[in-house]
């Protein structure tokens, strides 16, 4: 299949999303990330293959907005960047790290802070919750300069991602209040319309943005 195609779009999961675009890649074939903590171990090995095989990796925002001006601020000299999340409490059922905690997602009556460390940790801890970070990670001053703070909140009604960066450029605040996906509570709407956005910006011929 990857043979056939001109572009994949991985959409599985992160345990699979390293192996899935280094066939890509190898194949001399473009491919488009879904799942981006999967590579955040390996996507300066990744590039340097794709520079190699003329290939091209195409990551979208997702659920966040900022990601333009990280990159912008980042040519210059970034100095800090946080990302702090804000989901409903069943947004996190079932994830390991919050049995071994043994955090009782349904006994929170008011705004619990149930991870803060760096971006590494985070994406290794919430796969599937924390996309976001992977992504301002890559785009920014990497996994482990980039710091994360996961709320579980009973009142939260969307996904909240809020975003502060700090440069020699200015600085920027982001706050992007997301509609969860009806299908699945773990991830936001915009999520899947960036994909459908990035799908565009790679067809037309005017590209809009950094």
């Amino acid at each position: 299949m990857i043979n056939k195609s001109d572009l994949i779009i991985e959409a599985t999961k992160a345990s699979d999303a390293f192996k899935i675009a280094k066939k890509c890649i190898l194949a001399g074939k473009d491919v488009m990330l879904m799942s981006v903590g999967g590579i955040i171990e390996h996507y300066k090995e990744l590039s340097i293959l794709a520079a190699e095989k003329d290939s091209r990796i195409f990551i979208p925002s997702g659920a966040i907005c900022g990601i333009d001006g990280l990159k912008a601020a980042s040519c210059g000299k970034v100095k800090k960047v946080t990302l702090t999340t804000k989901k409903p409490p069943k947004a996190f059922l079932g994830i390991p790290y919050v049995l071994e905690k043994k955090i009782r997602l349904d006994n929170i009556k008011h705004e619990t802070v149930i991870f803060e460390g760096d971006a590494y940790m985070a994406t290794k801890i919430f796969p599937q919750n924390i996309n976001v970070a992977a992504t301002l990670s890559i785009a920014g001053i990497g996994a482990k300069e980039t710091t994360v703070r996961i709320i579980a909140s009973p009142t939260a009604t969307r996904n909240t991602h809020e975003i502060e960066i700090e440069s020699d450029s200015g600085r920027i605040r982001a706050c992007t209040e997301n509609v969860v996906h009806p299908d699945n509570p773990k991830t936001s709407y915009l999520a899947v319309l960036s994909a459908i956005a990035t799908l565009k910006r790679i067809l037309e011929p005017i590209k809009i943005g950094n």
